[in-house]
Formats: structure tokens, sequence, C-alpha cells
């Protein structure tokens, strides 16, 4: 906000300020207001005390319904009091900076229980989606304003003039609701217009917004959407940033069977070497694993689905070509030939266990089934194998 130089312009402009907006920013260290800031402001870790500060307390309250923000606004009031007392000068910083960790830790506790609400709330969607969309509004946060988002792109609720809805959701999300992250804002702003690209655009900007939170991609969004779904929430960064967001947990994993079990125990000694020395490259490999292992048991007839996506295209690609690897190994230096063999006769009752499961669980016809358990050893054999493999 531009400043007066009279006296009333800013004291005025100030009273207009919801207070929220004004506990959320840190001190600015260029002009230090009083001495509260003096003292943040000449010790590094308090400055980055105070700008998490700001994050947790815009991400707390964002995350929180309209009604619930007021005893999160008079604790804070109540910290920047002490606050002003604790930090006064730079011999009490030890002090102030325990202020700081005390009053940190318990917004990390209520933003933690709030998102675990406002995911309850989401999972409510496929019972009723108006009901939920009517809830998300009343939270100002990127999360709900994404889901919201989610709901009217996809069509799920309907909303008039849906392409400027869409577009001031996505402008606040990006101007006010994110971290302070260049790498991901970039892929975000790749996306493009979001209100004028297909459903799985939407699907990519939740899976980015939902990665700065705690909160899982709920199951509901796989078996509705499919492949663009599974697409959306697999590897797309290739480092520990596709740890989040979480997925959520099939009902059981195809992939413990014991015949799985059985194929497995011949692999492993050879992957599990070739996964630590990928450092955080692994960590995408990992992301595909749950991924593939989340579409075989969840929606497993999505196997059969072509893929969408340019990357999901490439990774087809690749995935042939490990599976025609497989069939042929001879590096039985990186995988022994007593291991490789033995998988090769496991895998024959993996997959007669897959399809059979497929049939009786799933209600696929039997040569759907068949199609659909074949599609998971590829999948199973080729995440692996992809890590004994030459790079390409």
């Amino acid at each position: 906000m531009p400043r007066s130089s009279w006296l009333f312009g800013p004291v005025l402009s100030l009273c207009l300020i919801p207070f929220a907006a004004m506990a959320q920013t840190p001190p600015d260290c260029t002009k230090p207001a009083g001495r509260t800031d003096r003292t943040i402001c000449a010790s590094a870790d308090l400055k980055v005390a105070a700008e998490d500060m700001a994050t947790l307390l815009r991400d707390t309250m964002g995350n929180t319904p309209a009604d619930g923000r007021d005893a999160i606004e008079r604790a804070q009031k109540a910290f920047l009091a002490e606050r002003d007392g604790a930090c006064a000068d730079k011999s009490t910083i030890p002090a102030c900076r325990a202020l700081y960790e005390t009053r940190a830790a318990d917004l990390a506790a209520q933003n933690s229980a709030a998102q675990k609400k406002l995911a309850a709330v989401v999972a409510g969607i496929p019972k009723d989606a108006k009901v939920a969309a009517a809830a998300l509004q009343r939270y100002n946060g990127a999360p709900a304003k994404a889901w919201l988002v989610y709901l009217y792109q996809s069509g799920t609720v309907t909303v008039p003039d849906k392409d400027a809805t869409v577009r001031r959701l996505v402008d606040e999300i990006l101007n006010q609701g994110l971290p302070k992250d260049p790498y991901l804002l970039e892929e975000i702003a790749n996306l493009g217009d979001v209100s004028s690209a297909p459903l799985a655009t939407s699907l990519l900007f939740l899976r980015h917004v939902l990665s700065t939170t705690e909160m899982d991609a709920p199951c509901f969004l796989f078996t509705k959407h499919g492949q663009p779904a599974f697409e959306a929430f697999g590897a797309f960064w290739g480092n520990a940033r596709d740890e989040t967001p979480g997925l959520c947990n099939p009902p059981s994993s195809v992939f413990d069977l014991p015949e799985w079990k059985a194929v497995s125990a011949h692999m492993d000694p050879a992957i599990e070497p070739a996964l630590a020395e990928r450092g955080s490259i692994r960590h995408g490999y990992e992301r595909q694993f749950e991924v593939d292992d989340l579409q075989a048991s969840l929606v497993p007839s999505t196997l059969l689905e072509s893929p969408m996506s340019a990357e999901a295209k490439k990774m087809a690609e690749q995935r042939g070509r490990a599976v025609a690897a497989f069939r042929s190994w001879s590096d039985f230096d990186v995988w022994p030939e007593k291991e490789y063999r033995a998988t090769v006769t496991a895998l024959p009752a993996a997959i007669n266990a897959t399809s059979k499961l497929y049939r009786e669980k799933f209600k696929l016809n039997p040569q759907t089934a068949d199609q659909a358990a074949r599609a998971a050893a590829d999948r199973f054999i080729a995440g692996r194998l992809g890590l004994i493999m030459p790079d390409d």
C-alpha cells in the first residue's frame, strides 16, 4: 500500500486492514518500525522465524473456515503482545527465539488439524459435490480454492461464468496462497489458462497445490477419472518433490499377493542397491511404483487405457523397452542368472493370480482380466528393471 506523507493517510489505512493481513506480514527489515523489529532484523535466525511464522499463519488461517478464524487471531494478538516484550533488545534474542518456536509449534498443530477437517470436506465430494463446494467456499486458502477449481472445471459442480470464476481462483492461489517456490510457480505457469484447458490440466494444477500441504489425493479422483488422474499424480519431478502430495491407500494391494512376493524376492536383491545409488532421483521411481500399485489395485481396467500426456507416452515407450529387455536379459553381472530365471518361472503364477482377482473382485470379463493382469505385470517388471538398465 502506498505510504502517504500526510498524518491521517496511513493511520486511516491501517484501520482498514484486517488484523490477519497485518499479522501475516514479517517485519520490513529495510525500515524496521520499532525496537522489536530491529531486534528481529538483527538476527538471521529470527528473520527466518518471522517469515516462516507469517507463512504458517497464512496457511492456518486459509485452511480454517471463516467462523473458526477468530480464535487464531486472538492467539496471534496475544503472541504479538508477548513478543513485543520478549524481543525488545538484542539481549533477549534467545527468549525471543523460544517464543517464536512455541508459537510456530502451536500453529503447525492447528494447521495439521485444520487440514484434516478440510480433507473430510473433500471426502464428501462423491456423496454430495454441491454441499462440499458450499463448504469449501468458507475457506480462503489455496487447497480449498484448488478443489473448487477442480469441481468447476470438471463440471462436477456448475457455476455461473465458470471461466471467469476459475481464472479468479487460480489468480488468488498464485498471488496469495502458495509458497515462494520459483520451480513450483514456473510449472504452474506452464499449465497456461486452466479455465480453457482439458481436465488433465486441472488435475495437475490440483496436484501442484496439494503438494504444498499435508493432504493426500483421495481415491475418488482415480476411480472417477482414471488415466488422467494417474498421470497427473505420478512421477513428475524426478526428485524428493515427488514425495508429495501423498496418495490414498487402496483397500488392498494386488502386489501383496503371495505370488508377487515370490517375484519380488528374486528381483529385490538387484533392485534395492540400484535404487539407493540413484540419490534423489529414487523418489521419482518410488512415486511411480506407488502410482502403478494404486492403479493396478484400485482401477485395473485403466491399465489398458492409452497414455494421454506426452510424458506418459514417453513412459509407455520406456516400459515397452524394459519389458523387451526382460524377455532377453543377459547382463547377469547386474542381475544374476539364477535370480532372473527364478523370476521368469514365478511370473506366470503372479499373472494368473492377478487375473483371478480381477475377475472375482472387479468383475472384469476373462479376456480383459487377463490383459489387465499382464499390463500390471509389465508395470511391475519395467518399473524395477529400469533401475538396472543402461540409461538411454
